[in-house]
């Protein structure tokens, strides 16, 4: 039964509908009416003329004043539609055969019309839309959001984009994927021109290192010359300052290979392969065995798994951490050290730890030893250039994980190292 309401929507609706005879509504008018109230034009009426279709036309009519009339609630305004009209992001919606049916903001130069319902692949560039269709398989398949970053995505846009898909449930069903891009063009920018400025550091690192070494060879070679055929005539204080000048030349060039070694970590070329931490464990030890015998130490393996790592690197890492376990051991306290690990199956990650009963250190100075040259105990009681803890870090973050300490000066410190199972990009 029509209400007083619905009389006045009808008598509103003919007067907003255009004066024209009494022809037969069409069933385009009315699709065309449907598809303009469906993409947000609730100010649209349909002509209402005879035919079978009239009161489909006069109900449509009701519908949009209704709609046109509706006020805005504070919910509306505060909402999250409000959210996705002025968000900077493109926020696109698709079904699972990838048509686009949602977009908050197009490309210039594009409308909402021409996007919606098309492919969303039809917007990539031909070199992405493969491992874009790979990423979509995956969140359809299991539900679980992933990303992707790409120069260029699409002929329109932001030179670099950061894509979160994430997937539309329906119930227990997926229905869809969302796709929400980020403009990350300044980041990159400033990222790659990091990159850049730190390769060309290495770089110089290593040539003026390696220059280095034929003048120190040259001050070594003739040092031992002059000390093994001249010292006699040189008296006493010139025997002092050639031995001052020999050691002063050997630590000069233990810093020069410590500075090559940490610049030859990032510049490393070599692919990951499969390691088996729990061998290169082993082969670390028998490497250490002179130093384990002479400071009287106790070294236990815990499990250690097998992950995708630089071989050589991981070596290098838990050489450099044993070592200085063994190195920094309290006066008259044989050195114990653990060497463990725990796996995370969800993040596909394992914790190595390192743990000592040494001198320690107050966890103040954490950041600092991980620096290069950077030594809280001084040369003369504890040998080393300081740069072996700078170097773990460099190798920790150049397989996508990181290292921290906890300590307790005269009881010990623990080091951690996070690494991920599988590596997803090449070094």
């Amino acid at each position: 039964m029509k209400t007083s309401r619905d009389d006045a929507l009808d008598m509103e609706a003919a007067k907003s509908s255009p004066t024209t005879p009494d022809q037969d509504v069409t069933v385009e008018e009315l699709l065309q009416v449907i598809s303009r109230l469906t993409a947000s034009e609730p100010h649209v009426h349909c002509r209402e003329g005879g035919g079978p279709l009239a009161p489909l036309a006069k109900a449509l009519n009701r519908l949009s004043n209704r709609l046109s009339a509706a006020p805005a609630g504070t919910e509306d305004i505060f909402g999250p539609q409000t959210l996705v009209a002025q968000s900077q992001a493109v926020m696109i919606t698709c079904d699972t055969e990838a048509r686009i049916r949602f977009i908050n903001a197009t490309f210039p130069g594009l409308t909402r019309e021409a996007v919606m319902g098309t492919s969303l692949y039809l917007w990539l560039r031909p070199e992405i839309i493969e491992p874009t269709r790979e990423l979509i398989r995956g969140v359809l398949t299991t539900g679980e959001f992933a990303k992707i970053e790409s120069q260029g995505m699409s002929e329109f846009g932001a030179p670099w984009l950061s894509t979160q898909l994430g997937p539309i449930k329906e119930g227990e069903n997926i229905v869809g994927f969302t796709a929400i891009n980020t403009d990350i063009t300044e980041l990159k920018r400033t990222q790659l021109h990091l990159e850049r400025s730190n390769r060309e550091l290495e770089s110089f690192a290593y040539v003026a290192s390696h220059d280095l070494q034929e003048p120190l060879r040259k001050i070594l070679t003739f040092g031992e010359r002059l000390k093994s055929t001249s010292t006699q005539g040189l008296g006493a204080e010139g025997r002092d300052y050639v031995e001052r000048m020999l050691k002063a030349a050997a630590r000069m060039r233990g810093l020069i290979e410590d500075l090559l070694a940490y610049s030859r970590v990032s510049s490393s070329n070599r692919p990951f392969t499969s390691v088996n931490l729990a061998a290169v464990a082993h082969e670390v030890l028998e490497d250490l065995s002179a130093m384990t015998e002479r400071t009287g130490a106790s070294v236990t393996l815990g499990e250690l798994p097998v992950l995708e790592a630089d071989p050589t690197q991981m070596r290098q890492l838990l050489q450099n951490l044993v070592a200085n376990a063994l190195k920094f051991h309290r006066e008259g306290v044989p050195p114990v050290v653990s060497v463990r690990a725990t796996i995370d199956p969800r993040l596909q990650r394992c914790e190595l730890r390192v743990e000592d009963n040494g001198i320690g250190f107050e966890e103040k100075y954490t950041d600092r030893i991980f620096n290069v040259f950077q030594r809280l105990q001084g040369r003369t009681q504890y040998e080393g250039s300081g740069i072996g803890l700078a170097i773990c870090r460099k190798i920790a973050e150049r397989h996508g994980g990181g290292i921290s300490a906890r300590s307790t000066p005269g009881e010990g410190s623990t080091f951690h190292v996070t690494l991920p199972l599988r590596q997803h990009a090449t070094p």
